[in-house]
């Protein structure tokens, strides 16, 4: 088993994990696959400049897929943790995706659990 740490600063996105995290076929992935229902959102954090390298280590093969319906991409989740709470790393498989940007969801609001803020240093171990 592998682990990768990531530090990013926190940041508030532009909804889309929100709307997605809401699909209907998405939660009942997720739930199938993870055993989580997602909460709707996610944390973003912008990579620091020394783990952007690190994302690329996060590959589809040790990833498991959330397979799109009709005219969306594929997705895929990494075990994490954050602190002491479970997490999942979420990467669109989207061309031109941002390559500074770490898309996190949980069972409950991180940035209520967690305490943290835009411009929050924050790191999260994920395992794969």
């Amino acid at each position: 088993m592998q682990t990768i740490k990531f530090v990013g600063v926190v940041s508030t996105g532009q909804g889309q994990g929100k709307f997605f995290t809401k699909l209907p076929w998405v939660i009942r992935q997720i739930e199938e696959l993870i055993g989580v229902t997602p909460y709707p959102g996610t944390l973003n954090l912008h990579l620091t400049s020394e783990c952007i390298k690190q994302r690329d280590l996060l590959t589809r093969q040790n990833g498991v897929m959330i397979k799109p319906e009709s005219s969306y991409l594929s997705g895929y989740l990494y075990k994490a943790m954050v602190f002491d709470t479970n997490c999942f790393v979420v990467l669109p498989d989207v061309p031109n995706y941002q390559e500074n940007l770490l898309e996190i969801i949980a069972a409950e609001n991180l940035r209520d659990i967690l305490n943290v803020k835009d411009g929050d240093l924050l790191s999260v171990i994920v395992t794969f």
